[in-house]
């Protein structure tokens, strides 16, 4: 089931039980939708193909005490950037927006379709809570905290998971959930030799192509390297961080994303602004929009992101 499904029927099976929880959709259709609609229809709002109007709703629904989610591709969440600003943000109004599709994710629909900025002009609203989840366990989760916290947040849905990273957190509490990130592959206390000692920092889509440069870098016996996800990347957890990285010397960051604004420059904050002494390598897409042809994994393999691209990148920056 994917990421937007999984969240929705899991919601759904909530907003049973409460009616003041509201799915607000622009999508012309989805099988979890359609039944929500049909079997709640007080509770669902079919806004059309009018983000700001869905946005503006949506606050205004909030502010009455409705517990209150937005669905819509995340390629049109800059198109309501504005209202998420005054309307919800500035109006201290909180609702969830469910973006589905991030960064290539609706490829080969090309990059009208494809938001590869989409972290760094988000992030820049003040008060919001970024998700960037990458399987259905760390999703499910999201569900309650969401409920259990309301607080205007932007969750990332991925239309599609790395099947690498497809069983990770099993039992994913509230409390690992909050932490914003954990430890994938490695460790500090497995770093036991004098060779260079790198971190690999990613979330989402990515974790699958981290995964599998994180086991050839076992392989090649080169560098000592961990892999860690980052799912929470607004608010970062900068002290569970700081812990987690003591002992590296090497931090790489991979990102479907422009490298503007994005998860690496996340960590590049992080790292100024703690003034830590880590030697920094962010990976991520070229600053362009993309109107080559292909799936997802062919056009980030062509776009310098390919498992032995960055594999050979890391190599190259750890000599």
């Amino acid at each position: 089931m994917t990421q937007r499904d999984t969240f929705i029927s899991n919601l759904f099976e909530k907003a049973k039980q409460d009616k003041d929880i509201i799915m607000i959709s622009v999508d012309m259709g989805a099988p979890t939708l359609d039944i929500w609609r049909e079997t709640l229809p007080d509770q669902f709002i079919a806004a059309g193909i009018s983000e700001q109007n869905a946005i503006n709703v949506a606050a205004g629904l909030s502010s009455q005490g409705k517990k209150v989610y937005v669905y819509f591709m995340a390629s049109w969440v800059g198109r309501c950037w504005e209202q998420i600003r005054y309307s919800c943000a500035m109006g201290n109004n909180p609702i969830t927006i469910l973006g589905n599709g991030v960064a290539l994710g609706y490829a080969p629909a090309g990059p009208a379709h494809e938001p590869t900025e989409d972290i760094a002009y988000m992030r820049s609203i003040n008060h919001i809570e970024i998700h960037s989840p990458a399987n259905n366990n760390i999703v499910k989760a999201l569900v309650d905290l969401t409920l259990d916290k309301p607080k205007l947040r932007y969750l990332r849905l991925e239309r599609k998971f790395a099947s690498e990273v497809e069983d990770l957190y099993p039992n994913m509490s509230s409390s690992h959930l909050n932490s914003g990130l954990s430890l994938v592959k490695g460790g500090i206390t497995e770093l036991k030799n004098d060779k260079k000692k790198v971190a690999i920092l990613t979330n989402g889509y990515m974790l699958g192509r981290g995964y599998k440069v994180w086991e050839k870098l076992l392989s090649s016996n080169s560098c000592e390297a961990s892999l860690y996800d980052i799912w929470k990347l607004k608010p970062l957890n900068s002290n569970l961080l700081k812990q987690n990285l003591k002992g590296y010397d090497h931090i790489v960051t991979i990102e479907e994303q422009s490298l503007d604004g994005g998860f690496g420059s996340i960590i590049s904050e992080f790292i100024c602004d703690n003034q830590l002494s880590f030697k920094l390598l962010r990976l991520g897409l070229p600053e362009k929009f993309i109107f080559e042809n292909g799936n997802r994994d062919h056009l980030i393999d062509t776009h310098g992101l390919s498992v032995e691209e960055i594999y050979n990148k890391i190599e190259n920056f750890v000599k």
